[in-house]
């Protein structure tokens, strides 16, 4: 009897191994993120992808929520799209421009990273926390670095392009004038909740998605394409410029992409960019709203601007200096990120 039990029980228990076994290679595969195996070129085209199907998605959905949110027909919600001096025109384009935001910058690159990694907050550089003196330093280089970067867009603003493209310099110019006047409509506010919102459309979501999409997700991927972390900071950096569609300011915007790139790189956090993403717009919104309640009596385009050639010099060379110590100093736990 015992013989035959043997028999029978040895079996069992091999199955029973081997079942447990396969179930633990399905839970394996499962866990395999669904496209982890696609190389850097090819995630890029899907990134971009994923970035067009999301603008489409959220920008279709938010017309159609528009509609019982604003108590506004289709057509009327699209006559509005270009009449900023309608207080309920800008109230829509608000609107629309946080549903931007999230579908465009914020829900792409948090895909992107569920299907790319296993662990995604950790491959998008979420999961770190940056020593305090990475904030202090980066707070240092956003306030110093101020009279530099307007002299940078006072130079972007005197470019010319040649006679050949003067249709196309016009075109731009036309853009440009638009986005300025739709600037000033969403920064004319008066009360503290319209204030808040425009740090929130402005400063919080800008901040975050746009960090998350081109620090986050696009300069790791060209990192990991080219193998030069250097050109990955440099072309992110000016996709990040030339993503707004403003020629006029493409300059400024690049640099503060490239900018933002090295803070990322040295700090191995996306938390520093983001933060300091948050306090350039911040600035932006905070001067425009004192300005209109009168407690200063400094624009927001004065704002920054100096003719003082000792300041100015002043401003490149501190921001320099303070860029060295975040960079110098190892800060972060890890000093230099891994992509």
């Amino acid at each position: 009897m015992r013989h035959g039990c043997g028999r029978v029980v040895f079996p069992i228990v091999i199955k029973l191994i081997y079942i447990r076994g396969k179930n633990s290679e399905i839970g394996n595969a499962m866990k395999t993120p669904l496209l982890h195996a696609l190389q850097p070129f090819p995630r890029i085209l899907f990134s971009v992808l994923l970035i067009i199907s999301c603008l489409l998605i959220f920008f279709l959905g938010g017309i159609l929520l528009a509609i019982p949110f604003f108590n506004l027909s289709l057509s009327e919600i699209l006559s509005l799209l270009s009449d900023y001096a309608n207080p309920q025109a800008v109230s829509l384009l608000k609107y629309l421009q946080i549903i931007q935001e999230v579908g465009i910058f914020i829900v792409p690159p948090l895909l992107a990273a569920f299907l790319f990694a296993t662990k995604p907050l950790q491959y998008l550089k979420l999961t770190h926390s940056p020593r305090w003196e990475s904030w202090v330093l980066a707070t240092i280089i956003m306030i110093t670095s101020i009279p530099a970067i307007s002299q940078l867009i006072i130079l972007n603003e005197a470019m010319q392009l040649p006679s050949w493209l003067a249709r196309m310099e016009e075109w731009m110019k036309n853009a440009e004038d638009q986005a300025k006047v739709l600037t000033e409509a969403f920064l004319e506010v008066d009360s503290t909740g319209g204030f808040l919102l425009n740090l929130l459309m402005i400063a919080i979501l800008p901040a975050i998605g746009e960090e998350l999409l081109f620090r986050g997700l696009f300069q790791r991927l060209f990192n990991e394409w080219f193998g030069n972390i250097h050109i990955a900071i440099l072309l992110a950096g000016f996709l990040f410029g030339a993503m707004h569609l403003q020629f006029y300011g493409i300059l400024p915007r690049a640099v503060l992409g490239i900018l933002f790139g090295y803070l990322f790189y040295w700090s191995g956090s996306l938390w520093i960019p983001i933060f300091a993403h948050f306090l350039n717009n911040a600035v932006a919104v905070t001067v425009s709203f004192l300005e209109r309640q009168g407690v200063i009596g400094i624009s927001l385009e004065e704002f920054g601007n100096t003719d003082s050639l000792l300041l100015i010099l002043s401003s490149f060379v501190v921001t320099a200096g303070a860029l060295f110590l975040f960079r110098h100093l190892g800060f972060a736990t890890n000093k230099r990120i891994t992509l």
